[in-house]
């Protein structure tokens, strides 16, 4: 019988797992990726995941995420993980958007929903948390990037498709890479490494633009015009340069991926781009879980809930196909709990492509 979820390592996690079993004190990181709505194949498997690990830790662990993965880090980053996910959960597969659809109207709607995830006491919750640091990525806009004009920004960001589709080293030249990071520790990667980066402070003040910058898909929602202790100027998207992160980590610890594939894109132009690989030293010391190719199909079409459902299904039939799938995904927590409570995990290791 096909497994729901999959364990995929680089070469040290699994040296390092079948030495010491699968344990909580390995991690030193845990990653959050772009992908919109997909994060509800994850919703359970984070309340599964930081429910029992994590609780009484003291010693700092990093969390870095772009998009929605700082969304998820934000709930398990609450005193109570567990409701702060399902709060969000529930209320995103509640949201319903009519025409006009407009970047200005989805974006008050973002607000509202970092409202109910933050509640009141949210951000003194996270910059207070005995052990979770976030550190959420966004990108700052060059050139005409920068301004707020659509037909420049559109032209620049064709540009930098046609220029990263020869080099990921193109990107600077049209984005400078953000982090924003609880400062109580040092940031999870190195930020002089392959992309130049922006270190900001995350505090009260900018915990919520953060969060909406870091989501900012150009042309769906406003780019944020004001970060507090950043460079003036646009911020967007950080899965533009870190859709799936794809970066140098740091910590001597293994790095903890829950992911909604098997399949790491280094930026948000490479999706097409199958050749585009995640650099295998940034690899080494992770453990991506994921859904098994058999789980996904059997979901309603195939796949995990994602942002085209908004255009090609009636909000009836989305809002119930996304509740199914779901629903579905208790199987993921499920085989979680069951690999690390029986000890077996470390027999369900397969090497991570790449």
């Amino acid at each position: 019988m096909d497994r729901p979820l999959r364990l995929l390592a680089g070469p040290e996690a699994i040296r390092r797992i079948r030495e010491e079993g699968l344990h909580e004190d390995l991690f030193d990181v845990v990653a959050g990726a772009s992908g919109g709505p997909k994060w509800l194949s994850l919703t359970r498997l984070d309340r599964a995941i930081f429910g029992r690990w994590f609780r009484q830790r003291t010693r700092p662990l990093a969390m870095v995420a772009s998009s929605i993965g700082g969304w998820r880090f934000a709930c398990v980053a609450r005193r109570d993980p567990v409701e702060a996910c399902r709060r969000f959960e529930e209320y995103y597969l509640d949201y319903t958007v009519e025409p006009p659809v407009t970047p200005a109207r989805l974006t008050a709607d973002c607000r509202g929903i970092l409202e109910v995830i933050l509640g009141e006491t949210g951000a003194e919750e996270i910059l207070s948390h005995p052990a979770m640091r976030l550190a959420i990525l966004a990108v700052r806009g060059k050139g005409p990037i920068g301004r707020p004009h659509p037909l420049g920004m559109g032209a620049g960001l064709a540009a930098a498709a046609l220029a990263n589709g020869i080099s990921r080293r193109s990107l600077p030249l049209f984005f400078e890479r953000t982090l924003i990071y609880d400062a109580r520790s040092r940031p999870p990667f190195d930020c002089h490494r392959g992309f130049p980066t922006q270190p900001v402070p995350l505090t009260p003040q900018n915990l919520v633009p953060a969060l909406l910058a870091s989501g900012a898909v150009p042309f769906v929602f406003e780019p944020v015009p004001e970060l507090h202790g950043a460079r003036p100027g646009l911020y967007l998207d950080g899965g533009i340069m870190d859709y799936h992160l794809d970066i140098p980590y740091q910590a001597p610890g293994l790095v903890l991926y829950p992911h909604f594939s098997d399949r790491i894109v280094p930026g948000w132009f490479d999706k097409a781009l199958r050749w585009r690989r995640p650099d295998p030293r940034n690899l080494s010391r992770t453990l991506l879980v994921c859904p098994s190719p058999a789980f996904l199909a059997a979901l309603p079409g195939g796949k995990v809930p994602d942002r085209t459902d908004f255009r090609r299904l009636p909000t009836p039939e989305r809002l119930r196909v996304w509740r199914a799938a779901v629903a579905e995904t208790q199987r993921l927590a499920d085989a979680w709990s069951e690999a690390v409570e029986t000890g077996r995990a470390p027999d369900l290791l397969e090497p991570l492509p790449g």
